[in-house]
């Protein structure tokens, strides 16, 4: 069916020709290929690569499902994020919609998705370069080789050894140990836009022009590395000449079109508001990156040849399809190998690129070698002869990535895991109280619960700055008041934690020992789960505008919060009760004085509104970045708190929404101008 609708995109509605079959052929030979190799993706539901953050992503496909009608605010990470900044959401949804018609567990789902889309994305690639080449036997070769062989693991050292060998099915081992389902994903759709894009250039029909800003816009909606790669290769496209026979200016403006047509389709999940929350969150994750001489030297030595390689294919007559290939095996390949060859970024996280660089090798290799194949003048019979040799010499490299994958592929009984267990313990017996769930316990705590932490599994989505001080300072600190005071004053009920034995992957607790003495609510060896002392359990407190922080956490230190945590233990003031009605509308219940306000422990947004009988109130956020309620209520009082994404959110919905039915009416108009046309001529 995937390969029908490739062909129904690239081709004007007619008879199915000669040529059609044998690209149809060509996708599902592909498609089978990978499928032999990644079989048994497609019915496993838990590996035993606990460390994996697919975990974090099964937990977001769980999420969705249940929560369908409100995909506005996400309170289950790091004290409360916008939901659009807990991860591009493509791949969730799809696994999501799977989870809501046939009823399977979410990890089952996101393995089948992703099991679809690895296998795809050989597929996507030979019909981008098919439309590319204009040659369906190049197009093929550089899929089937990107398909068994990754370059990476000949030339990068500690990809090989991580790999196990270079014949090791690298993007499989990626995708499962390491969690790379979104970024798999993104690769594949990347090369079904840019050829989607080049038949819309090619074509200029409205439809084309549609599909190719809904493939343009699928790319970062699944993951933001993608998106990266996108603009890396529409950037080598456009500077490719391509298509052929067309001005440039014109070219350009309407590429602009659509990439502007296409961000007015994703908007409300790419919102300027989430770029800026990544782009905050991005140095730091990416080991705190920034530039350097050294870094900038080596963007203009790259720069330079981008430039002088540009001017030689443009004087010796390179065909396009090669330049464009050349171009982005330049990009790719000199970023991942600077990473890893000498340690210096040229940008955030550049070693996750080696997937795209072994792509674009095999692309470039086949475009450059293809011309010296049909130089030779082989008959029909020897072409497939040849091809038929090269492809039972691959025979050996199957058979040894199957092995791979049954190992990499092994299943274990999820509900003997330490992550499983404290997850339904939690759900079973303190529903709604937020936890520290460290390491693979947080990644997994909302795969099989809807528990809130103040970890979470997409550091890049954080929307409370403080928050990572605050995790650093509970793994990394070695005093129990410390990590207490920072405990309470972000809202946690309860801390998991355990010593060097712990059944937990990663160990991040460096001084367990600070555990110590505090209330164990349940253990499991040397694991437990331990109560957080505090006046009021919850996430909303009465107290006054004096009790709060005057300065931030971080950089000034642990004595600001002694007001705050002061105002939490102060038994004067009284206990307000929060309940939430979804996961965007929350109430706060409280005897109040006109002069007290309410700390409530959830990070602030512009997008949260407060209102008391109808009537809006100010809400503001805190120095620790967490939201505080002004109610000016006297007596028995219930604030209403709804998420609805403020005056930026609703501008992207609308312009969501208008784009989706400006691209409709813009095709439904062309078809019946069309008909009627047809008719009036009859």
């Amino acid at each position: 069916m995937v390969c029908v609708a490739l062909l129904a995109l690239a081709h004007k509605a007619g008879g199915m020709t000669r040529g059609h079959w044998k690209t149809l052929g060509c996708a599902a030979l592909l498609f089978l290929v990978n499928i032999a190799i990644v079989m048994k993706l497609f019915v496993i539901e838990y590996t035993r690569e606990m460390g994996s953050i697919e975990a974090a992503y099964i937990g977001l496909a769980r999420y969705v499902a249940n929560h369908w009608n409100d995909l506005g605010w996400f309170p289950l990470w790091y004290g409360g994020i916008p939901y659009p900044d807990s991860y591009p959401p493509l791949l969730h949804w799809l696994c999501a919609l799977m989870v809501t018609v046939t009823h399977v567990s979410p990890a089952l789902a996101h393995h089948f998705v992703t099991a679809v889309f690895y296998c795809l994305g050989p597929v996507t690639l030979f019909w981008m370069a098919w439309r590319l080449c204009r040659s369906r036997e190049c197009a093929f070769a550089a899929a089937f080789f990107y398909s068994l062989i990754s370059p990476s693991c000949l030339l990068i050292q500690t990809i090989r050894v991580d790999a196990d060998g270079f014949l090791s099915p690298r993007r499989l081992r990626s995708l499962v140990l390491w969690g790379e389902g979104p970024h798999v994903t993104s690769m594949c759709l990347v090369a079904f836009a840019v050829g989607m894009l080049h038949v819309a250039l090619e074509k200029r029909k409205p439809w084309y022009w549609v599909g190719a800003a809904v493939s343009i816009a699928a790319v970062p909606m699944s993951n933001w590395l993608g998106g990266a790669a996108l603009a890396i290769c529409l950037a080598g496209y456009l500077a490719a000449g391509f298509p052929s026979g067309q001005k440039t200016l014109p070219i350009l403006l309407r590429s602009l079109a659509v990439g502007l047509y296409a961000y007015a389709l994703a908007m409300p999940w790419l919102s300027p508001h989430t770029i800026a929350v990544i782009r905050a969150n991005a140095p730091r994750v990416a080991t705190y990156f920034k530039s350097t001489p050294q870094q900038r030297l080596l963007l203009a030595l790259i720069a330079a040849i981008y430039l002088i390689g540009a001017w030689a294919m443009e004087r010796f007559k390179v065909p396009r399809h090669t330049r464009f290939a050349l171009f982005v095996s330049l990009i790719t390949g000199s970023v991942t190998l600077v990473r890893y060859w000498s340690g210096i970024s040229l940008f955030p996280q550049p070693e996750r690129y080696h997937l795209e660089m072994d792509m674009f090798f095999w692309v470039a290799a086949a475009f450059l070698v293809w011309p010296a194949v049909r130089w030779l003048h082989l008959s029909r019979r020897q072409a497939i002869g040849a091809a038929i040799a090269i492809m039972l010499l691959c025979v050996p490299v199957v058979k040894k990535q199957r092995r791979e994958s049954r190992w990499i592929e092994r299943t274990l009984d999820i509900t003997t895991t330490i992550e499983y267990k404290t997850s339904k313990w939690m759900e079973a017996n303190m529903p709604g109280a937020r936890v520290f769930a460290p390491g693979t316990i947080g990644f997994w705590l909302n795969a099989f619960s809807e528990t809130p932490q103040i970890t979470g599994g997409f550091d890049n989505g954080i929307l409370n700055q403080t928050i990572p001080h605050v995790i650093f300072q509970v793994y990394a600190g070695e005093r129990q008041k410390d990590m207490l005071d920072l405990l309470n004053t972000f809202g946690c009920d309860v801390m998991i934690g355990g010593g060097k034995d712990s059944a937990e992957v990663y160990h991040p607790i460096a001084h367990p020992e600070k555990l110590d003495g505090l209330k164990v609510l349940w253990r499991d060896g040397p694991d437990a789960i331990y109560e957080v002392p505090r006046r009021n359990k919850g996430l909303a407190h009465v107290m006054r505008k004096s009790d709060l922080p005057e300065y931030p956490l971080f950089p000034y230190g642990f004595n600001v919060l002694i007001p705050y945590l002061d105002g939490l233990k102060n038994p004067e003031y009284p206990s307000a009760g929060m309940k939430w009605q979804a996961p965007s509308r929350a109430t706060v219940t409280a005897d109040l004085k006109p002069d007290q306000i309410v700390s409530v422990q959830m990070a602030w947004d512009k997008g949260w509104n407060a209102t008391v009988g109808g009537r809006a109130v100010p809400l503001w956020g805190d120095k620790l970045g967490q939201m505080v309620v002004e109610p000016q209520c006297s007596g028995p009082c219930t604030v209403d708190l709804l998420y609805d994404g403020g005056t930026e959110g609703k501008l992207a919905r609308v312009i969501h929404w208008l784009a989706v039915l400006a691209g409709i009416f813009w095709i439904a108009i062309t078809i019946w101008r069309k008909r009627l046309g047809s008719t009036i001529t009859n």
